[in-house]
């Protein structure tokens, strides 16, 4: 990974280039559009970016091929885009993350009002999915809206986008600042009105039925991300083995649903209660 950070910032061809051929293997091509702007800044980042989407473009001229997922994928580069400005600019991984919601939420209605043939596409599939699913058990009813198909997509969009970001600083941090993304993300943790905000509506989305729960997921992202911050920093803090790490991710992988409740309710309370400032008081104590 170090290696393939390194080719990037070799030179504007070298980043242009994995940002095409990256679109190839996940997260490759957003991540180095995201280190270009975390390291050169917004202009250098957009020139990366056009070689980021050409494949993409590309794709929406083949046939057989979902348009929706394709302009999920160019709209997750222009997310990491944003966020990657919004985080050099703040130095807080809390207003980029709240940059990248918003831009997210933006993407997703602006994809189901302009691309409604597409998202109408996706959603045929889904439903279809879903029919089979019923087939093998009754108890799943569920017809999914143009509305809920658009929040799938945009929650799509942000994981994407968030995910990328991660690595980008990840990378910066090997190449030009060791050891800093760990105490950056250890420290990721939203003040009170943000995460009361965003469990707030969270919850509201959840009330409002099945066709609101993808948009209660994409709301609870930022929250989910500083349960795992909370993790990280437990487990760093108390010296324990990083096999408690893998432990941990492998059960956020089988078991995503439950776990990832329990994650955002960590975020939210962390906010509230502040977990990390009393854990360094008991050992100070």
């Amino acid at each position: 990974m170090r290696s393939l950070a390194e080719f990037i910032m070799a030179g504007r061809l070298k980043a242009a280039l994995v940002a095409l051929l990256g679109n190839f293997l996940p997260l490759v091509s957003p991540a180095a559009v995201g280190l270009v702007v975390l390291r050169r800044g917004l202009t250098e980042g957009c020139l990366v970016l056009l070689w980021a989407v050409v494949p993409l473009l590309i794709l929406l001229n083949t046939e057989n091929m979902n348009g929706a997922m394709v302009w999920a994928s160019i709209f997750s580069v222009l997310v990491v885009l944003v966020g990657a400005s919004a985080l050099t600019q703040t130095q807080a991984w809390t207003s980029a993350l709240k940059v990248m919601l918003g831009v997210s939420v933006v993407s997703g209605l602006a994809m189901k009002l302009l691309l409604a043939t597409e998202v109408g596409a996706m959603r045929e599939a889904l439903t279809e999915m879903l029919r089979q699913l019923q087939q093998q058990n009754s108890a799943l009813v569920f017809e999914p809206s143009d509305l809920f198909v658009a929040g799938l997509i945009a929650w799509v969009i942000a994981l994407t986008a968030v995910a990328a970001l991660l690595l980008a600083r990840w990378w910066q941090s090997l190449l030009y600042n060791p050891g800093g993304f760990g105490v950056e993300f250890h420290a990721l943790r939203f003040d009170r009105l943000s995460a009361s905000l965003l469990f707030g509506a969270l919850m509201g989305c959840y009330l409002l039925g099945q066709e609101y729960v993808t948009w209660g997921n994409l709301l609870g992202l930022p929250l989910l991300l500083g349960g795992v911050a909370l993790v990280h920093h437990t487990i760093a803090f108390a010296q324990l083995s990083t096999r408690w790490l893998v432990v941990f991710y492998m059960g956020l992988v089988f078991l995503l649903g439950p776990l990832s409740s329990v994650l955002i309710g960590l975020g939210f309370l962390d906010s509230v209660m502040d977990f990390r400032s009393r854990l360094a008081a008991r050992r100070s104590s």
